[in-house]
């Protein structure tokens, strides 16, 4: 049996999934094995996965569900007791998997190990995340999970290794809610087990590339994560819920506003008690009433050209 299964959803990612291949394969901890779960692609994404040779590496198909359903899938084929997951337009520095190794060994009672991370937006500028509270090159346990999500978010999909008995434990990605869902996952373990991380980067996320669903603004489902922690608040008092709920609403708030929904974004706003966050609820204030005169504005532009001969 291998030491770690990787499990990569993949949905029309025809343009990056040779570079995520490759920089596992690059890894300096070689015994893994690969499974890559295509979620119903409708581009060449699962023919350039398939023409790998390497038999550490499975190609599984199914009809498109979402990543969720995808990541599940590879849970449930997965043969290693430490799973791994990599979006597929994501890469791993050379010794990711040698850091995740090396803090299930210092840390065996803990339910996932992760470390930071590095964004690279299109325009090939770089970000390194701020965890709270956490210095550079930190290396330990979170046993407050929620704490450490009060800045940048320490945890990603494509840096994080998780112990197959925990999914056992509390269940499996919540499938149909394409936004979230992964934040919701983290949460769950981590209210249940300390967390083993390294505040150093060994993966690189792109954000804002084609064919991300981050930056489809049709989508717009409430987070999954959202409705759990009002859930958790009327139930017990633990703390940075509250203020890790308003930091998610507000979120949500400025997605809805991005996609031109004042209705909602109101709603949301009205009902997010934001102290900590106040001066993001004040931009995000702003945010909606000038989108509102501009609406305004330019509906009664269009009323008025239509009207002249």
């Amino acid at each position: 049996m291998v030491a770690v299964s990787v499990v990569i959803p993949l949905y029309n990612k025809e343009q990056y999934i040779e570079r995520t291949i490759m920089s596992i394969l690059s890894q300096t901890f070689q015994d893994f094995e690969i499974i890559i779960v295509d979620d119903g692609s409708t581009d060449g994404s699962v023919e350039k996965a398939e023409a790998w040779i390497d038999d550490r590496i499975t190609v599984r198909r199914m009809e498109h569900k979402g990543a969720s359903a995808a990541r599940n899938e590879g849970i449930l084929a997965a043969t290693a007791d430490l799973i791994t997951f990599i979006d597929a337009d994501d890469e791993w520095k050379p010794r990711f998997l040698e850091t995740i190794i090396d803090l299930k060994n210092k840390y065996p009672s803990c339910g996932a190990y992760a470390t930071s991370y590095e964004i690279k937006l299109p325009s090939k500028k770089k970000i390194i995340p701020t965890i709270y509270e956490t210095p550079e090159k930190w290396e330990g346990m979170f046993t407050n999970y929620v704490e450490k999500t009060l800045k940048d978010l320490p945890i990603i999909s494509s840096a994080v290794a998780v112990r197959k008995e925990v999914f056992k434990e509390i269940g499996l990605f919540k499938e149909g809610e394409p936004l979230g869902e992964d934040q919701d996952m983290w949460l769950r373990i981590g209210l249940d087990y300390p967390i083993a991380y390294k505040n150093e980067s060994f993966a690189i996320y792109y954000r804002g590339l084609e064919n991300s669903v981050c930056m489809d603004l049709s989508i717009l489902n409430r987070y999954p994560i959202i409705d759990y922690l009002e859930r958790l608040l009327h139930k017990e008092n633990l703390p940075y819920i509250d203020v890790y709920l308003s930091k998610l609403k507000l979120d949500y708030s400025k997605r809805l506003l991005e996609a031109n929904q004042l209705d909602s974004a109101w709603e949301e706003l009205h009902h997010t008690k934001a102290k900590v966050y106040k001066w993001e609820k004040i931009k995000l204030w702003m945010l909606y009433y000038w989108k509102k005169i501009s609406n305004k504005n330019s509906f009664h532009s269009k009323k008025y050209n239509k009207e002249c001969p």
